[in-house]
């Protein structure tokens, strides 16, 4: 059985930074770890001797504003003879309209969750879209918090704007900005080149520290269990890693809902939000989830409040969070999905192998 699977270059390069290359890598590993009734998967790149393929990456990789393509001349998402799968990702109610076309064009769309299969319905697509949910690695391993004499807040990923690193920063100040037994950390991608969160390097108050580093997956982990309380107010997650592998290490986590399926492992941390514009990441058509700043700041209080028992809470369900999301396991599901709808045979190969 093969699967070929392709991605643009500065997918591969990121070497799992961020989602589209964790996941892309992830894929690569659990699906070559998949067996059916014997038979071993093999997992190739951009090969036409496989009958299906999926390009992992938005539908068009084009500059916002002029609509220029920026790959190579000669780049094929697909060749001509396979079956097409996009798999790709979205925050908001809608595609982009420069998106349309393209998705059109595929066999299958794979997205992260069921508010992006929604958004490609919404936008007058109707190529049949699945959700493949990602997965945790064993590296997320559950961490008792508490008893350490303060409490520390983080928020990952604040080079985005929609996760609202902007509104965790005035949640916090808001209640916090006095309290020296209580810290937030910012953690930024690494401080190369313009970011447009350049705008909150400002170091104002002693109690909040600003990570401009890209970190390790590893060292990822030794982070998260350095902290007591995820906060995580996003405007919308094509999936959302990040407070999954907060709740897997059974951190207290704080964040907006609607676009993931653990959130019934949020319990009563989940923001109220509502849809709306955004005025942060730049969507030309559709809704983000929009927190509410209210909201925020009274989770933020009472999980302060209410500390050891968040901690005693998260911590004992993170092993079903484990369970639930395993990498494996969603790797299976999806492809065993795939095998009822189109056979097995469409994993034969056709022809010699590049």
């Amino acid at each position: 059985m093969i699967f070929s699977i392709h991605t643009d270059q500065h997918i591969k390069d990121a070497n799992n930074i961020f989602g589209y290359s964790y996941g892309y890598n992830n894929i690569i590993k659990h699906f070559n770890r998949f067996t059916y009734y014997g038979k071993q998967m093999q997992v190739v790149e951009n090969d036409p001797s496989a009958q299906i393929q999926m390009f992992y990456m938005e539908p068009e990789w084009h500059h916002p504003t002029s609509g220029q393509d920026f790959r190579q001349p000669g780049f094929k998402k697909h060749h001509d003879h396979q079956y097409k799968i996009n798999g790709t990702y979205l925050e908001a109610t809608k595609a982009w309209d420069w998106w349309i076309p393209t998705m059109k064009t595929f066999d299958e769309i794979w997205v992260g969750n069921q508010f992006s299969a929604d958004a490609v319905a919404n936008s007058g697509v109707d190529t049949p879209t699945f959700v493949f949910e990602l997965g945790v690695d064993d590296m997320w391993k559950p961490f008792k918090r508490g008893g350490r004499g303060k409490i520390r807040f983080l928020h990952v990923d604040s080079d985005s704007p929609r996760k609202r690193a902007d509104l965790v920063e005035k949640a916090f100040t808001t209640l916090f900005k006095d309290r020296s037994d209580i810290t937030l950390t910012l953690k930024y991608h690494g401080d190369d080149g313009f970011s447009v969160m350049d705008l909150f390097k400002e170091d104002k108050f002693s109690n909040i520290i600003k990570i401009y580093k890209t970190l390790s997956q590893s060292d990822m982990v030794k982070l998260y269990h350095d902290h007591d309380i995820l906060i995580y107010p996003t405007e919308g997650e094509g999936f959302g890693l990040i407070p999954l592998q907060a709740l897997a290490t059974g951190m207290p986590t704080i964040s907006t809902s609607r676009w993931c399926s653990y959130e019934k492992y949020l319990g009563n941390n989940i923001i109220e939000s509502t849809l709306g514009k955004t005025q942060h990441s730049g969507y030309h058509t559709g809704e983000v989830i929009i927190p509410s700043f209210e909201s925020t700041v009274e989770l933020m209080k009472k999980a302060v409040d209410d500390f050891d028992s968040q901690c005693d809470y998260y911590y004992k369900q993170a092993p079903k969070v484990i369970k639930e999301y395993n990498w494996q396991s969603q790797c299976d599901k999806v492809l065993k999905s795939l095998i009822k709808r189109k056979g097995l045979k469409i994993f034969d190969p056709i022809g010699e192998r590049k």
